[in-house]
C-alpha cells in the first residue's frame, strides 16, 4: 500500500509542472516581433545648404604690426646755459603746436657775447678806417719824394689793410655768432607733435650733448606689417605704382570689441622695405596712418606702440568657388548635395587660395549641387538630404495687440 502511494502521489505534482511550464512557453511568452525593436530604414538628415556658383572673391592679406612714430627727435641744446623756463606742454603725452618754446636757457651769458661782439666790431671798424688812411698817406708820400715807378705793396701798406678787412670779418662773424647763440637760448618745437619724454627740469645747466627729451610728430604714424611669401603671389606688392595705390584697414589689437563695434583706421601703403627678412623670410610694408590722435578728424586716438591689426586689399580672384571654412568635413572634403535627387556626394578639393574663414577653389565641381552648411552625423555617399531653410537670428514679431478697453458703461 505504501508503495503504491509513493509511486501516485508525484503524478498530480509532475502534472502540474508540465502545465505551468507549458503556460509559461505558449501563453505567457512575449511575442517575438514585440521583443526585437523594430528594423527600418535610416531616416532622412535635414540640413541647411548653400549655393555652388562661381563669383569673384577679393583677397584680403591679414597681418598686424605695432603703431610708430614717422618722426621722432631727441631734443638737445646747441648751446650751453642754464634751464630757466619749461613751456606748460612740456609733459609727457602732452600736445605742443609747430613755434611753441618749449625749453628756455637764461638768456644772461648769450646777452653779454652780444655786447662784446658788437665792441670787437667797433674796434675792428676803427683799425680798418686808420688803416685805410695810412695807404693813402704812404702813397702820397711816394709821389712827393719823386719815384715815378709804382709803389710795392709794402710801400702802400696793402698787407696791413687786407689785415685790418679781416680783422672787421671776424668780428662781424663773432658777432652774428652771439646773436645766433641768443635764438639758441630758446628750444623751439619743429612740428606739431607730442611729447614722450622728459628729461631735464627748471634751474637745470645742460650742456650741447644734454638730451633734454624725446618729442614725436602726430601728422602721421607708420605701421611695419610683415606679409608671408606664400601671400606674396596673390598680392598686387610687386611694384612701387601698386603697392602706393593699396589701401589697408586698421584695427585695435590690444583690446576685445563686441561685433559691430570695432573701431577701424584707414592706412596708405606707402613702400616696402625691398629686402626679406633673414629671420621669418617675411616681406615688411610700410603704411601710413594720418593724423593718429584723431587731433583733426575727432576719430578714437591711436597711440604710438599699440599693437593692431591689419588686412591689406590682394588680388581679385574672378570666376572661382568659394566654399566656406566651417563646412568642410575633413582637411579637404566638402559634402555636396544634388539640388534635384538630394542625395550626399562626398567631395575633395583642391584649394586655390585659403584664409581663416573660406576655400577658394578654381577647379570644376559638380553642377547642379549645393554646399551641406550644416553638421550632419551620418555623411554616407548617397543619403538622402533634407533642404531646410536657415534659422533666422532675428526673434519672432508679435502681433500687436489693441489697447484693453478700460471705459465703464453706465446702466
Amino acid at each position: 500500500m505504501r508503495l503504491l502511494l509513493r509511486i501516485i502521489l508525484p503524478l498530480p505534482i509532475l502534472a502540474l509542472g508540465f502545465a505551468v511550464g507549458w503556460l509559461a512557453m505558449h501563453k505567457w511568452k512575449a511575442p517575438e516581433e514585440n521583443l526585437a525593436p523594430a528594423r527600418s530604414e535610416r531616416p532622412v538628415q535635414r540640413a541647411e545648404v548653400i549655393p555652388l556658383e562661381r563669383q569673384d572673391y577679393q583677397i584680403m592679406i591679414r597681418t598686424r604690426g605695432v603703431v610708430q612714430a614717422k618722426t621722432e627727435t631727441q631734443l638737445t641744446p646747441r648751446i650751453s646755459g642754464r634751464i630757466e623756463s619749461l613751456h606748460p606742454n612740456f609733459q609727457v603725452g602732452a600736445f605742443f603746436k609747430r613755434g611753441d618754446i618749449l625749453v628756455s636757457l637764461d638768456p644772461t651769458d648769450s646777452e653779454s657775447q652780444i655786447i662784446s661782439a658788437e665792441a670787437q666790431v667797433a674796434r675792428a671798424e676803427a683799425a680798418l678806417a686808420q688803416e685805410e688812411a695810412r695807404a693813402k698817406q704812404a702813397e702820397l708820400n711816394w709821389k712827393d719824394l719823386g719815384y715815378t715807378e709804382k709803389a710795392n705793396d709794402l710801400v702802400l701798406r696793402i698787407p696791413q689793410l687786407r689785415e685790418a678787412h679781416a680783422n672787421l670779418k671776424t668780428a662781424q662773424a663773432q658777432l652774428a655768432e652771439a646773436r645766433r647763440n641768443k635764438l639758441y637760448t630758446k628750444i623751439v618745437a619743429p612740428f606739431d607733435g607730442c611729447v614722450r619724454e622728459r628729461l631735464v627740469g627748471p634751474g637745470q645747466s645742460v650742456g650741447t650733448n644734454t638730451q633734454l627729451g624725446v618729442i614725436f610728430a602726430t601728422d602721421y604714424a607708420e605701421v611695419r606689417l610683415p606679409v608671408s611669401p606664400k601671400d606674396l603671389p596673390y598680392t598686387p606688392f610687386q611694384s612701387q605704382t601698386t603697392l602706393a595705390a593699396t589701401p589697408a584697414i586698421i584695427r585695435d589689437g590690444l583690446t576685445d570689441h563686441l561685433e559691430g563695434d570695432e573701431q577701424t583706421w584707414t592706412a596708405q601703403l606707402i613702400r616696402s622695405e625691398g629686402v626679406i627678412d633673414d629671420t621669418s623670410r617675411e616681406l615688411f610694408l610700410i603704411a601710413r596712418i594720418p593724423d593718429p590722435y584723431g587731433l583733426q578728424s575727432g576719430l578714437p586716438p591711436l597711440r604710438i606702440g599699440q599693437p593692431v591689426l591689419a588686412e591689406v586689399q590682394g588680388n581679385l580672384l574672378e570666376d572661382v568657388f568659394v566654399i566656406p571654412r566651417e563646412t568642410l568635413r575633413g582637411a579637404f572634403e566638402t559634402l555636396l548635395v544634388d539640388n534635384e535627387t538630394f542625395k550626399l556626394l562626398r567631395f575633395d578639393i583642391e584649394p586655390f587660395w585659403t584664409d581663416s574663414e573660406n576655400f577658394v577653389v578654381t577647379h570644376e565641381l559638380p553642377e547642379n549641387h549645393s554646399i551641406v552648411a550644416s553638421r550632419i552625423p551620418h555623411a554616407a555617399n548617397g543619403a538622402l538630404i533634407e533642404i531646410i531653410e536657415p534659422e533666422s537670428d532675428e526673434p519672432p514679431v508679435e502681433a500687436a495687440k489693441g489697447p484693453e478697453d478700460t471705459s465703464t458703461t453706465e446702466a
